[in-house]
């Protein structure tokens, strides 16, 4: 494909002109800016940092102009680097958009075509998106229960947008431009102050892909000309929803994609905890994992937004602040549904995980949009699980700004603070039962107090030169006995610091309290199971030597302590237990410690 810089466009009346229908030269898909300028997405950097500091939400800061904020940044687990907002780093200048670069899968394979995006000639000019009139909201359903009617009109939409890449694949509404979105701020496409810029991994990574579905919806919707359709969603956090959707399974059709994992297929149960590795077990213990994950994700590990969310942009440091949920399951879902990385894709190259399983190509299937809408749809269930659980206040998140074309071609501006109720962005999901709430696990591996004198402390494990297997260790805690105020204040934190290892690979291991090294680490349905540090595969220039990440990885612990009867304990049993790339993984040291939430 061209190079995609400069150009001016003529919009589309429809979208099913000919090919004769005047249009831009250039695609210009969706974009992300910062200055009014067109920054790089959903590459993952390569260095998490850690200022030990408390992320107040009503503080201002100047890290990041708020008139201008218009990126994100990618990388790691949970309240893992949990830094202050305060950290501060003078906004970096726009990058040069006629120097766009060509896209990487990996340090010595480029993407086969330019995933650019031009700017409009005058961003200055661009508007603000003000909502259309509606006169009754877009209802997303679920996948597994769409009829045979909406599957059709999906199936349409989808092969219209694709045929319109046939004739004119320099639509930005077309569907190969609609996955270019992803593509261009992925992988490597753009740098500003020295780093690649993206949305993932930070606190935008939920506003931005709120407002990408939102155009995308409205986009398949024209090519039907039904104002009224909605994305289904792949609710994977309901049995009846942890299967790929059978709608997208049907080969032939436009929602079918030959690049996935095949032996996913045909019913198979997901594993929401999924990183390259089979668990063996049944699926009904599968599906009780998967409801496990759920509980911790959504309500112990993510009980204020700084932990769901995941930390703000610094352009000062390379930080990886990803909150709870696209940890886990976001990520998984990718890793399970895309092919598997090393095997032989349908044209003979050796796959990196496409389509699904890769950032420059998870856009391509269809299914994308489908789980996404998902994901989407927690940032709503969150909210509604109450205590601290609210969007951010700060106004560096709020007054941040992403670029999007809507469906007829034209270009605007939208604001975060601008998508935070779905209903008046005109649409909603179809209730339905969400029994992760209810699935805080009880049942105990192990009867009692593990006999903490019997196992080495924290400060004789520690530094760990390899997480090769499971490792148990003792652990003091900075006090016991807290009273509810207490709690309510303060989250007890357990805290790995400078966990090093090599970014281009899959990590994951788990950690558990109060059990020895002899847990079995595939049933995480067990009050003991606390959660789970991962990381996905970084992309890195060629000739890029640095592949080692560091980064401080944190878990709430004070509703296990609780649920586990160890409140009036001074010193825990905490166990690691590595799933993937355990001896590649070392640790410099473990702390609990009292933490603002």
């Amino acid at each position: 494909m061209a190079s995609l810089c400069n150009s001016s466009s003529t919009s589309l009346k429809t979208p099913f002109t000919s090919s004769s229908t005047s249009l831009s030269s250039t695609p210009k898909p969706s974009q992300l800016f910062i200055h009014g300028k067109r920054n790089q997405m959903f590459k993952v950097s390569c260095k998490v940092t850690n200022n030990n500091g408390d992320q107040n939400q009503n503080v201002e800061t100047n890290s990041v102009d708020r008139r201008n904020v218009l990126l994100g940044l990618g990388g790691l687990y949970g309240v893992a680097n949990a830094i202050p907002l305060a950290a501060s780093a003078a906004p970096a200048p726009p990058p040069d958009l006629s120097s766009c670069s060509i896209a990487r899968i990996n340090e010595n394979q480029v993407v086969p075509y330019s995933c650019c995006a031009p700017k409009p000639d005058d961003m200055e000019k661009v508007p603000y998106y003000k909502f259309p009139s509606m006169t009754k909201l877009r209802v997303r359903q679920p996948a597994h229960e769409a009829n045979e009617e909406y599957i059709a009109k999906y199936n349409l939409a989808i092969s219209r947008m694709k045929d319109l890449d046939k004739t004119q694949p320099l639509n930005p509404i077309g569907f190969k431009q609609q996955a270019n979105i992803h593509c261009a701020y992925c992988n490597g496409a753009y740098r500003i102050g020295g780093k690649e810029l993206q949305v993932h991994n930070s606190w935008l990574f939920f506003p931005f892909h709120r407002w990408y579905l939102y155009f995308h919806e409205r986009i398949v919707g024209k090519f039907i000309d039904d104002p009224t359709f909605a994305l289904p969603y792949w609710n994977w956090d309901h049995p009846k929803g942890m299967r790929f959707p059978a709608m997208y399974d049907r080969e032939g059709t436009s929602l079918f994609d030959v690049t996935r994992d095949q032996s996913h297929r045909n019913g198979a149960v997901i594993d929401l905890g999924f990183f390259g590795n089979e668990v063996e077990t049944t699926q009904l213990q599968l599906m009780s994992n998967n409801l496990t994950l759920m509980y911790r994700q959504m309500v112990t590990n993510a009980p204020c937004p700084r932990m769901f969310f995941g930390g703000p942009y610094d352009l000062g440091v390379n930080t990886e602040l990803p909150g709870t949920i696209e940890n886990i399951p976001h990520g998984p879902v990718h890793i399970w549904s895309g092919t598997v990385r090393g095997s032989t894709l349908p044209n003979g190259a050796i796959s990196n995980g496409e389509n699904m399983g890769h950032f420059y190509s998870a856009g391509l299937d269809p299914v994308f949009f489908c789980h996404h809408s998902n994901v989407d749809r927690m940032w709503s269930e969150w909210k509604a699980t109450g205590g601290k659980r609210t969007d951010i206040t700060h106004k560096d998140w709020l007054n941040s700004e992403f670029f999007f074309y809507d469906e007829n071609e034209n270009p605007y501006r939208v604001k975060v603070r601008d998508c935070l109720d779905t209903k008046k962005m005109g649409y909603d999901y179809k209730p339905i039962a969400t029994p992760w709430r209810n699935f805080k696990p009880l049942t105990k591996a192990s009867a009692g107090k593990v006999n903490t004198a019997s196992l080495p402390p924290a400060s004789n494990v520690f530094p760990l030169a390899k997480l090769d297997k499971a490792i148990s260790f003792s652990i003091n805690r900075p006090t016991s006995s807290r009273t509810q105020q207490e709690k309510n204040a303060q989250e007890e934190m357990l805290t790995f610091s400078s966990i090093r290892y090599d970014n281009r690979g899959y990590i994951r291991f788990d950690v558990f309290l109060n059990v020895d090294n002899n847990v079995n680490a595939n049933e995480l349905d067990k009050a003991e199971f606390a959660g789970s540090y991962t990381s996905l595969p970084h992309v890195h220039r060629a000739g890029e030597t640095n592949h080692i990440a560091t980064v401080d990885f944190q878990l709430a612990i004070t509703e296990l302590l609780e649920d586990i009867g160890l409140e009036d304990e001074d010193t825990i049993a905490v166990t690691l237990v590595p799933k993937r790339g355990g001896e590649g993984i070392s640790i410099e040291g473990a702390t609990i410690s009292l933490a603002d939430c």
